[in-house]
């Protein structure tokens, strides 16, 4: 990093009119660029030969190649240093397709696993309402008919909550799709 830059100033100028008659000269400002050498180390001006950019740029190039000199690395570490940021840089773009596909795997992966989620709890309730059929044919005498018809009001009430909570599920999972 370099110790010393060039700021640059407007100075406000008021020139003196020769063309003014009355015995107080008028003025007209103008404005002017000034260049001046600043020390980041103390937040100083050093002084140039002349406030004219030329002058400026080539003092504070000497002060920066004599700075740089004493407290700098040796230029074949600076050309390594070069070398790999170059490098760092031009790997940038295949670094960042690959997190951007690592991304969409995962995302995929998490889609996968949530539809198997949702299957092994279908599968669950499928489970525990035939496993209730099966109760009630086993509780039910095939002669009774009062108790057949009970069973078949139940058997069809159990559809209703069945085809419900498929439905429910179902609307939940398309509405996490489209978040």
């Amino acid at each position: 990093m370099k110790r010393y830059l060039i700021e640059p100033e407007f100075l406000l100028i008021h020139d003196v009119n020769p063309d003014s008659s009355t015995s107080h000269s008028a003025l007209a400002p103008r404005q002017q660029m000034v260049y001046h050498i600043v020390d980041l180390a103390t937040m100083q001006r050093v002084p140039s030969e002349s406030g004219h950019i030329d002058a400026v740029a080539s003092t504070c190039m000497q002060l920066n190649e004599s700075s740089d000199s004493a407290s700098s690395l040796p230029s074949d570490i600076v050309q390594s240093i070069a070398i790999s940021n170059a490098h760092s840089i031009s790997e940038q773009p295949a670094i960042l397709a690959n997190l951007a596909l690592a991304q969409k795997i995962f995302n995929q992966n998490m889609q996968q696993q949530n539809a198997v989620s949702h299957q092994q709890a279908l599968n669950q309730i499928k489970l525990a309402v035939v496993g209730k059929y099966v109760a009630m044919i086993n509780s039910v005498g095939l002669g009774d008919q009062a108790a057949t018809e009970k069973m078949g009001e139940e058997i069809e009430k159990l559809v209703r909550q069945l085809e419900r909570i498929i439905d429910d599920k179902a609307s939940d999972s398309v509405a996490r799709e489209a978040s």
